[in-house]
This record gives structure tokens, C-alpha cells and sequence, in this order.
């Protein structure tokens, strides 16, 4: 009978969805069995919304599926050993695959990594913080643009100071609204204003 593998597939990985961390894993394994044992476009049955879906589809979709498959084949998180250091979530699982396997192996060993964390803690590990300065960062590089500008500003012509001023105000409204966009809301101490003073 055609179309029976879909069929054999669905309630298994069904099954295994209800698990923890070793079932998440095990999803991902039967997906990527399943992908490979259907026929052309019978893989795609297991989803709801599909035309001619089988009779009791998986309760996630295509996306999240590629997802699950991700976290299978990823050589840390799928490691036994480590099952009962991962967290529970999927979804959490999945962002930790976009970190080395170094950086996961450290993470466990430094607790950072935790069966409780959040998908938002784990994407955190991996944001760089270059990206998003602190405000600490945004405060030193004014004042040493605005330290520089004040030991120079006596040298340059009127129009060259203008210049000066206008690159100050842009790099401050880039911290604002790229970088810290409550900053805006601040005191005046770290407006262009203070760089005119100082001139």
C-alpha cells in the first residue's frame, strides 16, 4: 500500500515528543530516519496542514522539524553523557546548536548551562558583545572622543570644528538609537552640547 511509511512514522515520533531531552533526541533521530525511508514528498505528510496529511500528524511543523533535526546530529548536544545537563526545551536546545562545541562542553562544566535555562540565557551565550555595548563602553568612547575633541579643538578652523561636531552628534545618536535606545531618555551629560562647552 503506498504512502504507508508516513503512517508507521507519526505515532513514534508522537511518542517520543512527549519525552525529556533523550526523547527531544530521539525525535530528531526519527526524523532524519523518516526523511530518508519516504518516497519523494511523503515526508511532509507527517505535518499538519499537509493536503493529504496521515491520520494523526506530528504537533510541530516543517521548520521546527529541520530544527529537531539540528539538534540530533550536533556531535556535544547529542552525547548521552550530557542529557542530564541540557535543558528540557527544544527550542532552547536548538540555539545552543548555534555554539561551538566548545563553548557547550565549557558551559556545562562552568554551570552555565543548565536542564533549567531559557532559550533567551542560551542565545545570550552566544551574542557578542561588540554587537551590544554596555553602557559602561558607550561612556568611555564619549568621553575619549570628547577629551579629544577638547585637546584640539583650538587648532582646528571653524569650519573644521562644525565638521567635528556634527561626527560627535551622529556617534551619539547611533548609541542612542542602535545601541541603547533607553539611553535616549538620559541626562544631557552625553550630549554634543557638553563637546561644544568644551571648545
Amino acid at each position: 500500500m503506498k504512502n504507508t511509511k508516513a503512517e508507521y512514522w507519526a505515532p513514534r515520533i508522537n511518542a517520543e515528543w512527549r519525552k525529556s531531552v533523550e526523547g527531544i533526541l530521539n525525535v530528531g533521530l526519527q526524523l532524519i530516519a523518516a526523511k530518508e525511508s519516504c518516497e519523494h514528498g511523503e515526508f511532509l505528510r507527517l505535518f499538519k496542514g499537509h493536503d493529504n496529511a496521515v491520520s494523526d500528524p506530528v504537533p510541530f511543523g516543517e521548520r521546527s522539524a529541520r530544527m529537531l533535526i539540528d539538534v540530533a546530529q550536533h556531535p556535544v548536544i547529542s552525547n548521552r553523557k550530557f542529557v542530564s545537563d541540557l535543558p528540557q526545551s527544544w527550542g532552547t536546545l536548538y540555539e545552543l546548536t548555534k555554539l561551538d562545541d566548545e563553548q557547550i562542553v565549557a558551559g556545562i562544566k562552568a554551570g552555565e548551562i543548565t536542564p533549567d535555562m531559557t532559550r533567551a540565557e542560551a542565545a545570550a551565550l552566544r551574542a557578542d558583545p561588540i554587537e551590544k555595548p554596555e553602557r559602561e563602553v558607550c561612556v568611555l568612547a564619549w568621553e575619549a572622543l570628547s577629551g579629544a575633541y577638547a585637546k584640539y579643538a583650538d587648532k582646528l578652523g571653524e569650519d573644521d570644528r562644525l565638521f567635528v561636531l556634527e561626527r560627535l552628534e551622529s556617534l551619539v545618536r547611533l548609541i542612542r538609537q542602535e545601541a541603547l535606545p533607553d539611553a535616549s531618555r538620559g541626562q544631557g551629560a552625553d550630549r554634543p552640547e557638553a563637546a561644544t562647552a568644551a571648545g
